[in-house]
């Protein structure tokens, strides 16, 4: 590239810290994005095609999009799923365009490998968007001779950023340790094809506790062991929708209500399949405890249903951990109580209470700590009404 772009990104009183679009002196700079070559540009990065993902982050920090996305070397025929999702992300695909009449002097030509290596680091951020971080991904011939092997690495270090960064703050030390390293394993083999949605996954959470509740009620302590070993392939499965939604931006309303209640339904399940398993086995105790706990379950999930739905908003089952941790800092205490009441603690010691013999005690204890959220929820929610009829005051449709 002509040493005059750099003259023209380090223009005397040029903002540094600012975005290279985003600063008026410096709009006139057209972008170019080359990859080193057409496996590079379609390489699926956590589902979404390298070259759309480098085309929606400059036109989410820019506003505006890059005059053109090609490759260095050979040819490129452009796929229709890298077409598609670059309109879907960017509302544009400006891919194996020819720039006409714009001088050397107007060109910022960038290194779209290393650019994407730049935003895998921090998803989040729009760290890389200024003048001094761009100029040092510019291409050069040596981009061009990078090898093969190294490409590939980049790419798929790339991925796996992105999905680390699909995790929640919220998530529960189970999750976080143990199910969320198996759930981002298996959504990269998901994301490897391009017809997989959340939706997709959320179906396989339903598939799994449809197995769960079928092993239950075919009885005996075999059939308790399997349904529990599902009931947490379902809790570890649970994450993959999400994952996947974040990572290709497929996030929706919708979709995280469709996710809530089939995680209702599971835990419903769960505990009416081994009430009945205990009951088939002549213990009938535990399955009436199992069942008393059950409508406790209900009663509670019902109030914040009515809740949510009252105020419009998505129907959220964690009442007790948002109140918990909303407006002030947790202590330790606060902390252990909400991760031992989290859906990904409480399947891990299900499934490891009733693997180990102690199914009946498990319904027992779910029903003592079932009473003892329901009566928080009920706390809370009477603590909040006062918020629920303002905002009916201040709907429009009062």
């Amino acid at each position: 590239m002509d040493e005059s772009a750099f003259e023209l990104l380090n223009t005397p009183g040029l903002p540094q810290d600012h975005s290279i679009f985003r600063n008026g002196g410096v709009q006139q700079v057209e972008l170019w994005i080359y990859f080193p070559d057409a496996r590079c540009a379609e390489y699926r990065v956590a589902g979404v095609p390298a070259a759309a993902r480098v085309v929606r982050a400059v036109v989410q920090a820019s506003g505006q999009q890059p005059a053109m996305c090609t490759v260095a070397s050979g040819e490129w025929q452009v796929s229709r799923n890298c077409i598609a999702e670059s309109l879907r992300l960017a509302q544009c695909a400006p891919f194996q365009k020819l720039p006409h009449g714009r001088s050397s002097a107007d060109v910022l030509i960038i290194d779209g490998l290393r650019l994407l290596a730049l935003i895998a680091k921090d998803p989040q951020s729009q760290a890389w968007a200024t003048p001094g971080q761009l100029a040092k991904i510019e291409w050069t011939e040596a981009a061009a001779a990078v090898d093969p092997r190294e490409r590939k690495a980049i790419l798929r270090e790339a991925s796996r950023s992105f999905l680390r960064a699909t995790g929640k703050k919220e998530d529960g030390i189970v999750s976080r340790y143990l199910n969320r390293p198996v759930s981002r394993s298996i959504s990269a083999l998901l994301l490897r094809h391009p017809g997989v949605r959340p939706l997709h996954a959320t179906a396989g959470t339903a598939l799994l506790a449809l197995l769960m509740l079928v092993a239950m009620i075919m009885g005996g302590a075999d059939g308790a062991i399997a349904g529990a070993l599902l009931f947490h392939a379902a809790s570890v499965f649970d994450g993959v929708d999400g994952e996947i939604a974040r990572a290709t931006y497929r996030t929706s309303a919708k979709g995280a209500r469709l996710d809530s209640l089939i995680d209702a339904a599971t835990n419903l399940a769960f505990l009416g399949g081994l009430s009945f398993n205990l009951a088939l086995r002549g213990q009938g105790e535990a399955a009436l405890a199992g069942l008393a706990g059950i409508l406790v379950l209900a009663l509670g999930l019902w109030q914040i249903g009515s809740r949510s739905q009252s105020l419009g908003q998505p129907i959220n089952f964690e009442a007790v951990k948002v109140h918990l941790r909303r407006g002030r800092p947790n202590s330790l205490l606060t902390n252990l109580i909400i991760w031992l009441t989290m859906r990904d603690f409480i399947a891990a010691a299900c499934a490891t209470a009733v693997v180990f013999g102690h199914a009946a005690e498990t319904l027992y204890i779910f029903l003592f700590c079932a009473s003892g959220w329901l009566i928080s929820i009920s706390l809370i929610l009477a603590r909040t009404r006062s918020k629920l009829q303002q905002f009916r005051q201040n709907s429009p449709d009062a």
